[in-house]
């Protein structure tokens, strides 16, 4: 008796769990299989975030030195035709005195010219000054008759009129177009200085 009632009672547990395991609803084939942590991928973390910066430069090409008129004198930078002895020295523009090289009525070195009655007469421009067409120190002579198709011979070079007063003046060997200018000058027409000065 104690045998049959085991089995009875065995036969009423696995009826139970196998109700109790047939009665949870099956998964439906459109859901998402669940998963366990273990089996969960790791999670892709959000791509950081991208500050583009954007910096604009502005480069500017500043144009050549070239001689320039202002307060109605025509000059290189600071230094001016016309300016007296005494102002170019003010300005510290020249260590000049009347009792340097000269002829007597002039002074002048290898940057600048000034007469007594006319003040500066003539301005060496530097190497790397370019006339507002382009002419300087290395142009050849092709380049400056190109730039300037009024130039004239001038004392072993070219001199062109600017406005009846004033000129440049380019020397070198400008019997070949292809030689260059050594030293472009800036002057005026009506000087009382002696040619070496010029």
């Amino acid at each position: 008796m104690n045998s049959s009632i085991k089995l009875v009672f065995l036969a009423t547990v696995a009826v139970a769990g196998i109700a109790a395991r047939t009665s949870a609803p099956a998964p439906e084939n459109n859901a998402a299989p669940q998963m366990t942590p273990s089996s969960a991928p790791a999670e892709t973390p959000a791509p950081p975030s991208v500050v583009t910066e954007v910096v604009t430069s502005t480069v500017t090409h500043p144009p050549k030195p070239q001689a320039v008129k202002s307060d109605g004198r025509l000059g290189y930078g600071a230094l001016k035709l016309g300016m007296t002895l005494d102002e170019a020295r003010a300005a510290g523009l020249t260590t000049l005195t009347w009792e340097s090289d000269g002829d007597g009525i002039c002074v002048g070195d290898d940057r600048i010219a000034v007469s007594r009655k006319h003040g500066v007469v003539r301005i060496s421009l530097p190497a790397d000054a370019r006339t507002s067409r382009g002419i300087g120190t290395g142009s050849t002579f092709a380049e400056v008759r190109r730039a300037y198709p009024n130039a004239t011979e001038y004392r072993g070079g070219w001199s062109v009129d600017l406005d009846g007063t004033h000129l440049y003046s380019f020397t070198g060997e400008p019997g070949n177009d292809a030689n260059e200018v050594v030293t472009a000058k800036l002057g005026v027409k009506a000087t009382d200085c002696s040619m070496y000065l010029l």
